[in-house]
């Protein structure tokens, strides 16, 4: 969500969203994600893969992440079945 200009996440840590559109991070890209999202790996990634639509899963962690582009985005580590994906703030609902 954008206020004045400033970039604020609209989901905190630790809330259930729903997946609206299955469309996440894939590839070089992915990689570089998921290495903000989860420092540790704690979690199995899935790089090329895409989660179902309509499924529920759990905020673990978020960042911006500015491409190369300069576009800046949110993306959300959302935990579904135990694998870790990044999606954009724009594909989430609030369950």
């Amino acid at each position: 969500m954008r206020l004045f200009g400033w970039l604020i996440p609209s989901f905190r840590k630790g809330t259930y969203v729903i997946v609206d559109d299955p469309a996440c991070a894939r590839g070089k890209e992915a990689e570089t994600i998921f290495a903000y999202l989860d420092p540790q790996s704690k979690y199995d990634h899935n790089l090329y893969g895409i989660p179902k639509r309509h499924s529920k899963g759990l905020v673990i962690s978020l960042i911006r992440y500015k491409n190369t582009a300069g576009t800046e985005t949110i993306y959300y580590g959302v935990l579904l079945r135990n694998i870790l994906y990044a999606i954009e703030e724009a594909h989430l609902a609030r369950a």
